[in-house]
């Protein structure tokens, strides 16, 4: 054996340890649950999907790993981090012989997908930039993965040869703003979407079961993904409350006098706290964000600058932003503090700024406290999606998207 020959074993040696305590980790996290899934990442060679970077990162990452940037250095595809990987395809409950359409290619994911169909499955990888899928199909070649196909095109629009009766399992690697009527029409009957979903300024990674005509969520991973191009780009409103250090999210075109909450804002505040605690190992915030968005409307996101929180504009808002309501003249939002008398836990309020800073303190407070008391102990908020031309719900906030409409149960 010469010394070129034992460097590179050593180096395969090194990887495949790198890979083993990834899986490791992903296991002991939690992330990975399923044998299958547990299988399929030990099988796939990460590394070969980011060969710019060194190995001990792409199989460490916390977070994805940019792999294009536009101009400007607006990342446009990426590595997604192993953890949310796992997830999704745990989600997916993907079984050999399915027939699978991913949305958003990269290569590795669909590297993963091969694996756990197998022989028998097929699996259809889309995209809407020609230089990813040309990267990408350079790659599963490269690692082994022919048999992947590699389309480009936008993912928002039906595939031509899709297969009869669907597609069994539906994945979508990029925020979407809507769930275009092309994915409900190409899922099989009895088949799931795992979509990264933006709705009312949060992200979500919901994975859907089809229920005749209407999909319901069972799953809902907090993540994050870069957004989609084409007809299904996410175009949120930002009104801009203190320049860029305070900002409020406004989706789904829902009316919202920018003016008027431009002049509000600096007015007094007001603070109502509600005596609903919470724990920092609960993990309940992303619920409430999500229970909230079904709960009461209009509803955005207020996020703020920590500069913004230190100078006093803010009271204490999370890097994820606060659930904010408002009406014509004012505005109200959910804040936090750390409870009385009690420092291993944190209250629950409201700040309200405005001529109307009471009625919309009231309407933000009561709904903590209902969600306190009859949604607290039930788990994810359940998400409903219908088709836009389907009848209206009587009961409930409805989010209405170009293609569907949603309700959160």
């Amino acid at each position: 054996m010469t010394a070129e020959t034992e460097t590179e074993t050593e180096t395969e040696t090194s990887i495949e340890g790198l890979r083993e305590r990834m899986v490791r980790d992903l296991v002991e996290r939690g992330a990975i649950v399923s044998r299958a899934v547990e299988a399929a990442f030990r099988a796939v060679p990460r590394h070969r999907f980011a060969p710019e970077v060194p190995p001990g990162d792409v199989y460490g990452a916390p977070e994805a790993i940019f792999t294009k940037r536009a101009e400007g250095g607006r990342a446009v595809s990426s590595l997604s981090a192993p953890w949310l990987y796992a997830r999704m395809l745990e989600a997916a409950r993907v079984a050999p012989g399915m027939r699978v359409w991913e949305i958003g290619s990269g290569g590795c994911n669909a590297a993963l997908l091969a694996e756990l169909v197998g022989p028998t499955g097929t699996v259809t990888s889309l995209d809407i930039d020609a230089d990813i899928t040309g990267r990408a199909r350079r790659l599963l070649d490269e690692t082994g993965y022919r048999h992947v196909r590699v389309l480009t095109g936008d993912g928002a629009l039906p595939v031509a040869d899709a297969p009869a009766g669907g597609w069994d399992r539906i994945i979508v690697t990029a925020g979407s703003a809507d769930l275009p009527e092309t994915w409900c029409d190409q899922l099989a009957a009895d088949g799931r979407l795992v979509v990264p979903l933006r709705f009312r300024g949060l992200s979500r990674t919901l994975a859907f079961a089809r229920e005749g005509e209407r999909l319901r969520s069972y799953t809902t991973i907090v993540s994050g993904f870069l957004s989609m191009r084409g007809e299904s780009a996410d175009r949120p409103r930002v009104v801009r409350l203190a320049d860029d250090e305070v900002r409020l999210t406004v989706d789904e075109g829902q009316h919202c006098d920018e003016a008027a909450l431009q002049a509000a804002f600096p007015t007094a505040r007001h603070e109502r706290w509600t005596g609903v605690r919470l724990t920092g190992s609960e993990g309940l915030l992303p619920r409430l964000d999500v229970w909230l968005a079904g709960a009461v409307a209009p509803y955005g996101r207020l996020r703020a600058t920590p500069a913004a929180a230190e100078r006093g504009l803010v009271g204490w808002v999370l890097g994820t932003g606060a659930a904010t309501v408002w009406n014509d003249t004012s505005l109200a939002y959910v804040a936090l503090r750390q409870a009385p008398n009690h420092a291993d836990q944190f209250e629950l309020g409201v700040i309200a700024h405005g001529p109307d800073h009471e009625h919309l303190g009231t309407i933000l407070a009561e709904a903590l406290t209902r969600w306190d008391k009859t949604a607290r102990h039930h788990g994810d908020p359940v998400i409903h999606a219908r088709r836009r031309g389907a009848p209206e719900q009587r009961t409930g906030v409805v989010i209405k998207k170009p293609s569907t409409r949603l309700t959160i149960a």
